[in-house]
């Protein structure tokens, strides 16, 4: 089997592997719980961490050890050295080789991608052919030879094998990740002895798939029927012949449409990685960049195992941490959108350093088979805004913590007198309890603004509601895709009453953004008086802490005293406000991209006002209430 092929094979073994944790029980409403139903009373498999970092910490602490011996000889005046490294081979000399461009893996484009078992590792164990795993991670050292400061006796000594304990006991303090990020292979996993790999490549007995048998019996039919026919001609006996060869042509193709599907069908992982402090333990996963993940964060049981289920792509990834040590709940959760990357900041039972994190297993399951959440959450802070708004922040029963992706919305289904009646809201940003903020800590908890109607069941219901009661709440909704902005950086919004809501996340992501840095925003805000308006305050005090935002507040029916833009949205007033933001700039309104929000009356007469301003569909997008 070639490399290319075993790789394929054990990251489906490694798929299937994971499948078979048993995961700890929470409440059975969420993604987390339905993912773990499958797998219960099944052995659980570990998967080795990605990174087992000793003393990483972003406090400076550094491991010291003491297992060279200072008398040793040395090159360069450094004790760990054991050989004389030959004229343009120092440290700032392999530094230079890697950034020159040349693949130093001999893996090409797969290079950090690969999964390779100790089987596959200990083959690479040759002077021009050197493979090593440290802490799960597998490098190609062969170039780094010349480069050694302990000469190449002292590394072949790793050659082939898991190096992590070598390592270890010789020089814990080095930065190999960064001297040999060039050198990256893969990861280090095992392969689960319980997957019969016929049945994988050929499929079993009776289930439709091509056989080992069906194949045999395909061809003996073949021949049978070519025997009977060979004196009659020769040209017979060659489409027969021929046959053979198209009915195995035919097989190989089908065998290789399999192992296609089987590529198609893993979802990669999330990348892991942990820093600490004498105090703190960060957690991180890297999702895809503008993945928009929804993130649920399980409270830990006693045995300090918590449960991370990171929902994006159509695929739930369940991650389940047990920690070295104690740790406190809850943590304080960042979400980047633009990177992918995800934060767990938990704060130690006790004050010291841990030798790692724990252990990791993950596991995956596409969405399409996993309903969204369907919770139970309890009131935890109510505010009433003005005469008819209210903001809630609303809890799990369970004690988890989730993050809903950016733009979606969430469900309340409520009973009112044995009839059942739902309505969608958005959630946003907890800060707005106090002060609207960049940079913040990612909101945990579902906190809502919501607007009631008196002939509103469904907001007459919840603003009724006080602290302690629960409701019933399903999510995320919503087809909004923030990859669509990805090479945006100049954004209008228009939003008439609550249509807000979705803004107010929105404004915060585009504001922090930094790889493609938000350059404009302007916002006008509709409402019907000045009274309406929610957040003022909190708007006006963000518009003047960053220059790129502009707010414009329109009121429908003003009083008297009002000096600011009235009526409703129009082209001019869309015109003028872009205009105003992006004069000698650069820009034009090609460049910028539209959110609108409100009722639907407004939505359409917005739409209807960028169509004469020639906006086009690629630079819009509308919520729909």
């Amino acid at each position: 089997m070639s490399m290319f092929c075993r790789n394929i094979h054990n990251n489906y073994n490694l798929l299937k592997m994971n499948s078979n944790k048993s995961p700890s029980k929470h409440a059975k409403s969420s993604i987390g719980n339905l993912l773990g139903e499958k797998y219960q009373n099944k052995p659980q498999t570990l998967v080795p961490p990605v990174l087992q970092q000793v003393g990483k910490l972003a406090a400076g602490v550094a491991s010291v050890s003491t297992n060279f011996d200072i008398k040793s000889g040395s090159a360069t005046g450094n004790p760990r050295n054991k050989c004389a490294l030959q004229p343009g081979h120092s440290l700032m000399d392999w530094i230079r080789l890697g950034a020159s461009g040349k693949d130093l893996s001999g893996v090409g484009s797969c290079a950090g991608k690969l999964s390779v078992t100790l089987e596959e590792l200990s083959k690479h164990n040759k002077i021009t052919d050197i493979w090593l795993a440290i802490r799960g991670i597998i490098y190609n050292v062969t170039a780094y030879v010349p480069f050694h400061p302990g000469g190449a006796d002292e590394l072949m000594r790793a050659a082939g094998i898991d190096a992590t304990s070598l390592f270890e006991q010789v020089h814990p303090w080095v930065n190999y990740e960064q001297i040999l990020q060039k050198c990256l292979i893969g990861r280090l996993v095992s392969i689960d002895p319980s997957i019969n790999t016929n049945d994988l490549f050929f499929g079993k007995k009776g289930n439709g798939q091509i056989t080992k048998n069906n194949l045999k019996a395909a061809k003996q039919t073949r021949i049978e029927e070519t025997e009977d026919t060979l004196d009659k001609s020769s040209s017979t006996q060659v489409a027969a012949s021929s046959s053979a060869v198209v009915e195995e042509v035919t097989f190989h193709s089908e065998v290789k449409s399999v192992i296609n599907q089987i590529i198609e069908d893993i979802p990669s992982l999330p990348r892991f990685d942990w820093i600490q402090k004498l105090d703190y333990i960060t957690i991180i996963f890297y999702t895809r960049s503008f993945s928009n993940p929804m993130v649920e964060i399980f409270p830990p049981t006693p045995g300090q195992s918590i449960i991370v289920v990171l929902a994006y792509d159509s695929t739930a990834f369940r991650n389940e941490l047990v920690f070295y040590e104690a740790i406190e709940w809850p943590c304080t959760t960042k979400v980047t959108c633009e990177t992918g990357k995800v934060e767990l900041v938990f704060r130690k039972r006790d004050t010291r350093i841990w030798a790692n994190f724990g252990v990791l297993r993950q596991m995956s399951k596409r969405l399409d088979t996993v309903k969204c959440f369907k919770c139970n959450f309890v009131y935890r802070d109510k505010l009433q805004l003005n005469h008819n708004l209210f903001l809630l922040r609303l809890e799990r029963t369970d004690g988890a913590k989730i993050v809903m992706p950016i733009g979606q919305h969430s469900r309340f289904t409520v009973n009112i007198d044995g009839q059942e009646w739902s309505r969608s809201y958005t959630p946003i940003p907890s800060s707005l309890f106090s002060q609207l903020a960049t940079h913040l800590p990612t909101t945990d908890s579902v906190c809502l603004m919501i607007k009631r109607y008196d002939d509103g069941n469904v907001s007459r219901y919840l603003t009724d509601r006080q602290i302690n009661d629960v409701v019933y709440l399903t999510g995320p909704l919503g087809e909004f895709d923030i990859g669509t902005v990805e090479e945006r950086n100049g954004f209008l919004m228009l939003a008439a009453g609550t249509g807000v809501t979705p803004m107010l996340g929105l404004l915060v992501f585009l504001l922090e953004r930094r790889i493609r840095k938000c350059q404009f925003l302007r916002l006008l805000f509709f409402n019907r008086t000045l009274q309406d308006i929610p957040f003022r305050a909190q708007l006006d005090t963000l518009e003047r802490s960053d220059s790129r935002l502009k707010i414009d507040y329109i009121l429908s029916e003003p009083n008297d005293d009002w000096t600011g833009l009235s009526g409703h949205v129009n082209e001019g007033m869309i015109q003028n406000s872009i205009t105003d933001h992006i004069k000698d700039t650069g820009y034009t309104m090609r460049d910028v991209f539209t959110f609108i929000c409100g009722p639907k009356n407004f939505v359409t007469l917005s739409l209807e006002e960028l169509e004469k301003l020639n906006f086009s569909d690629d630079q819009l997008f509308a919520f729909q209430g």
